[in-house]
């Protein structure tokens, strides 16, 4: 199974042509499956490439699952 991670777009620019994303974390990533992602927007990355743009309210929910799944002693609270 495959989990892909939640990211925050906050600059995109030009690249020969291709639209390319620059995330909080500072990684670029192109933009071609997700035409319609803007500054401010969550993407779903899978194996680095930006598949998804999340409504806010999905990355809220999927970023919130993943911080219980992160406790190490297993409690899910």
């Amino acid at each position: 199974m495959c989990i892909g991670s939640i990211v925050r777009l906050v600059e995109i620019r030009d690249e020969a042509g291709v639209p390319v994303g620059r995330m909080e974390d500072g990684c670029l990533y192109p933009l071609a499956f997700v035409p319609d992602a803007s500054v401010g927007a969550y993407l779903l990355l899978h194996l680095g490439i930006p598949v998804e743009v999340l409504n806010p309210e999905q990355a809220r929910e999927a970023l919130a699952m993943r911080l219980v799944g992160d406790d190490p002693r297993g409690n899910h609270s």
